[in-house]
C-alpha cells in the first residue's frame, strides 16, 4: 500500500483484492437480499447479518492489512453495505464518512469494493483530494431531489467545502477497493448508463476500542475481523 499518497490525497485504489469469481459471487448472492427481492434496489445495510459472504468479504485478509496501516492498529468492522446502482441511480451528496460515525480522527476508514468496473457513465465515485485535512465540515441542508433507487437520506444535506479544493472522478476497475479517509469529502455520479449496473461492497473498519456511534439506521457494532 502506498501509505504516503492515501495520506496526501485522501482516497488510494488497491487493484485486484478480489478475483474476477469473487465478484460474480457477491453480485449473484445480493439477488437474495432484502432491497433486491422487493425490487427497489436502493443499498442494502448489512448485508453481512443476512449472508456470510459478505461478513468474508469484511475479513478479508488483504483488506484488513491495509485498513491496519490506514488506522495504526488492529482494527474491527462496523458497517457493511451493498450497492446496487442500477442504470438511472441517483448520485450520492458531497459527504464525509466520519458525519455518521463521529469516530475519532484518523481512526476510521471505508473500503469501497469494486465488483464491477466503475467509471463515469455508471456512477463512479467524486472525490475532493485533500479534504481530509480538514476535519470534519460544516453541512447545510439541500432541498430534498429525487433519489432514484438511491439511499433516502443521500441529498438531504451535503458538505460546505473550502474552494481551494476541485473534485476529480474516481474510477475503480473490476476487483479493485478504494480506501477512503473517513474525513475524505466524496459523492457520487448518477448511473446514466443504459444496461450497466454499478454493484459496489462498502465495508467500514475502526481501530479496536475506540468510540463510534451506532446509528438508528445502521445499528453498527464492533465485529471481529
Amino acid at each position: 500500500m502506498d501509505l504516503k499518497q492515501f495520506n496526501e490525497l485522501g482516497y488510494y485504489i488497491e487493484k485486484d483484492v478480489f478475483s474476477a469469481e469473487e465478484c460474480e459471487r457477491l453480485i449473484a448472492e445480493s439477488k437474495t437480499l432484502e432491497n433486491y427481492k422487493k425490487g427497489i434496489f436502493v443499498p442494502q445495510m448489512m448485508p453481512h447479518r443476512a449472508n456470510d459472504i459478505y461478513l468474508e468479504a469484511l475479513r478479508k485478509p488483504e483488506i484488513v492489512s491495509t485498513v491496519t496501516k490506514i488506522v495504526g492498529g488492529k482494527p474491527v468492522g462496523l458497517q457493511t453495505e451493498f450497492f446496487y446502482c442500477r442504470p438511472g441511480t441517483s448520485g450520492f451528496g458531497k459527504h464525509q464518512d466520519n458525519f455518521f460515525v463521529e469516530a475519532p480522527a484518523n481512526v476510521f476508514a471505508s473500503a469501497w469494493c469494486a465488483l464491477t468496473d466503475v467509471d463515469t457513465e455508471n456512477g463512479c465515485l467524486i472525490a475532493w483530494p485533500g479534504t481530509h485535512k480538514e476535519g470534519l465540515l460544516p453541512v447545510q441542508k439541500v432541498a430534498a431531489a429525487s433519489n432514484t433507487w438511491q439511499d433516502p437520506n443521500a441529498r438531504n444535506e451535503e458538505c460546505i467545502i473550502p474552494q481551494q479544493y476541485k473534485p476529480v472522478n474516481i474510477e475503480v476497475p473490476k476487483g479493485a477497493v478504494c480506501y477512503i479517509h473517513s474525513h475524505l469529502v466524496h459523492a457520487s455520479n448518477p448511473n446514466i448508463s443504459k444496461d450497466r449496473w454499478r454493484q459496489v461492497l462498502l465495508c467500514t473498519y475502526i481501530r479496536e476500542g475506540e468510540s463510534f456511534r451506532a446509528g438508528q439506521y445502521a445499528q453498527r457494532e464492533a465485529i471481529a475481523v
